[in-house]
């Protein structure tokens, strides 16, 4: 007859329960800083345009 297993005390679930929520928060974390360290190098140059930037002419109002 196989042996029942034990209940795991307050204290052990709880420690389970810290345990398994700090490796979900570490690599939900890896994830992020991968995601951002990407976000901050361009990956190409955008080119400047030719002509030069233009005030918007004001409007006549009333």
């Amino acid at each position: 007859m196989p042996k029942e297993k034990k209940r795991l005390s307050k204290n052990a679930r709880a420690a389970l329960k810290l345990l398994n929520e700090s490796k979900l928060l570490a690599a939900t974390k890896a994830a992020q800083d991968a995601k951002t360290a990407n976000e901050f190098k361009p990956s190409e140059a955008l080119p400047k345009p030719s002509a030069a930037n233009k005030l918007r002419p004001e409007k006549k109002r009333g």
